[in-house]
């Protein structure tokens, strides 16, 4: 019997791998001059037409750092720029009279309280000092305070008491005789100061020299000097038209200080330097150098600002100023200040003090301010950029742990 081979499915021809096709074996692209199809629109967007990631990242990086600087290169710019005149050479400048007035009516205030105010004439009551409590009412108006009732009745009694004719008369002629005896400033001023300012009290003056000379006695060569200023200066009233009067004022202001006291021994020595007897006789020989007319130019405007104080306040309240002043530019300042005070000169400056009335005179200027706020605001913003830039370095690898947990 035959047997017939088990029947089986055709087997299918195994298919080959498939391989890379490579450039060369694949066909010819679209024809020249031929439009390439048209992408779809998401991959362009993908693909599309923007310059690389690193490029991008790069421009970004340098614009934020741009930003970030930009503030501070500006506040560097206008720190050179404001600091092209030096302005800190010079930080403070004179004040205008609203600035200083303003600066004294504060300082006052602080000063002047009402309960100080009342001690104040309390003391001066106690001691029936008349002249200091006419310092202090214009003071006490000046910052609206006023005494209190009973004290306003001791004051009246006190001016009635002091007014007599015949209690005043003896104090008048001890006064005028020497301004060093007088007993007030009242009596100063209604009885000394109006002879001295004749040619009689220039007199009088040389006259206490000889006696003091005949005695084999120091002389005071600067009392003597003064008085031949202002004897000269009388002379030349008509001369010179009225202008050699300030000359004349000043010369005696300062020797009515001078024999009463009132001159420093730093401004008695400027001045004794300023009115050198040898001076004035080489000048009026016409035999004198540059040096002898520079000190006497500066003598002159030193009588000039003497001459501004006592027309600004008073002769008497001027020559207890000289109190006060040490030296030439002191006597500028003091002038200065009596210019916006006034007759309140000396209440002021007795209240708050030298230094403090005469830092009123100055104020720091606009240009010094400018530049220092502009020094600190450009230090403050380097700081901020180098504490942001250390920050970023340091906190980086903390940041990128983080990210790589989340």
């Amino acid at each position: 019997m035959r047997r017939e081979p088990p029947l089986t499915a055709p087997r299918r021809p195994a298919q080959p791998e498939a391989r890379r096709v490579l450039r060369a074996e694949r066909g010819p692209g679209p024809a020249s001059g031929s439009k390439p199809e048209p992408a779809a629109p998401g991959l362009r967007a993908l693909r599309g037409d923007r310059p690389p990631r690193r490029r991008r990242s790069l421009f970004r990086r340098g614009l934020a750092l741009l930003l970030r600087l930009l503030p501070l290169v500006v506040t560097l710019g206008l720190m050179v720029w404001a600091l092209q005149d030096n302005p800190l050479a010079r930080p403070l400048v004179a004040a205008s009279d609203q600035q200083i007035r303003a600066s004294l009516d504060r300082a006052l205030a602080a000063r002047l309280p009402p309960e100080r105010l009342v001690l104040e004439l309390d003391e001066a009551l106690m001691t029936n000092d008349l002249d200091r409590i006419d310092m202090l009412l214009p003071l006490a108006d000046r910052v609206g305070l006023t005494p209190d009732p009973a004290q306003a009745e001791a004051i009246t009694a006190l001016r009635e008491a002091e007014s007599g004719f015949w209690a005043g008369a003896a104090d008048c002629a001890r006064c005028a005789a020497d301004v060093a005896d007088c007993p007030s400033l009242r009596m100063l001023g209604a009885c000394g100061i109006p002879l001295e300012l004749t040619p009689v009290g220039d007199l009088n003056a040389l006259r206490r020299a000889g006696i003091a000379l005949w005695e084999e006695q120091d002389v005071d060569e600067v009392e003597v000097t003064l008085a031949a200023i202002g004897l000269a200066a009388t002379g030349a009233i008509v001369l010179t038209g009225g202008s050699s009067a300030t000359v004349k004022a000043g010369a005696t202001a300062l020797r009515l200080g001078r024999r009463m006291g009132t001159l420093t021994s730093g401004f008695a020595a400027d001045l004794a330097r300023l009115t050198d007897a040898a001076m004035l006789r080489r000048l009026l020989a016409r035999s004198g150098d540059a040096a002898d007319s520079a000190r006497l130019a500066r003598a002159n405007a030193l009588a000039g600002d003497v001459t501004r104080v006592v027309g600004n306040t008073s002769m008497s309240d001027g020559i207890l100023l000289l109190r006060h002043v040490d030296s030439a530019e002191d006597a500028a300042r003091l002038a200065r200040l009596s210019d916006v005070a006034g007759p309140e000169t000396r209440g002021v400056i007795e209240v708050l003090g030298k230094s403090r009335t005469f830092r009123a005179l100055l104020r720091v200027s606009d240009e010094a301010l400018a530049a220092v706020a502009l020094i600190w605001l450009g230090l403050g913003q380097l700081v901020a950029s180098v504490g942001l830039w250390l920050g970023g370095r340091l906190m980086r690898p903390l940041t990128q742990g983080l990210a790589g947990r989340l």
